[in-house]
């Protein structure tokens, strides 16, 4: 009797909650071994590609992917390296079918064994936005603030 008990309770604990999901933490490496900007101005476009990384790391659907590959190119345009932009977008859109994989640059790496290229849920955009918000990187506001827009935005409501 006091086993059929146990296996009851064990089997009911997921309903009870779940487990708080810990996101791997936000790293950037900038333009990822490419510059940043000019000779002149050595960081004109490091702000497009610290962008380009914050959606890499919460990750999304596979249109959320071509999506942020497009501002990056659209950020680095505005810059006025409009070359460079055509190469970083190039850069990135072979990366994307590249069959070598590096864990720290795949797309969603902020969750540990999430199926790659679905939609965030409410929940998981809520999760990045703390988990960011607490580590508390070297992000401006104004960056934060419209990564946080632009994820709740792709939202189906």
């Amino acid at each position: 009797m006091n086993i059929r008990i146990l296996l009851l309770f064990l089997i009911s604990l997921p309903a009870f909650g779940k487990t708080p999901v810990d996101l791997k933490p936000f790293l950037t490496d900038y333009c990822t071994s490419y510059p940043e900007g000019t000779r002149q101005k050595p960081e004109l476009w490091k702000h497009c590609c610290v962008e380009h990384d914050l959606y890499f790391w919460a990750g999304g659907s596979k249109s959320d992917r071509k999506e942020t590959d497009v501002r990056l190119r659209e950020c680095v345009a505005a810059t006025g390296a409009h070359r460079q932009a055509k190469l970083i977008y190039a850069a990135v859109s072979i990366g994307a079918n590249s069959p070598i994989r590096f864990k720290t640059k795949q797309w969603g790496h902020a969750f540990e064994n999430r199926t790659r290229y679905l939609a965030l849920t409410a929940e998981e955009s809520n999760l990045v936005v703390e988990s960011l918000a607490r580590q508390n990187p070297d992000i401006p506001r104004e960056l934060f603030n419209s990564f946080k827009a632009q994820l709740f935005s792709r939202l189906d409501f």
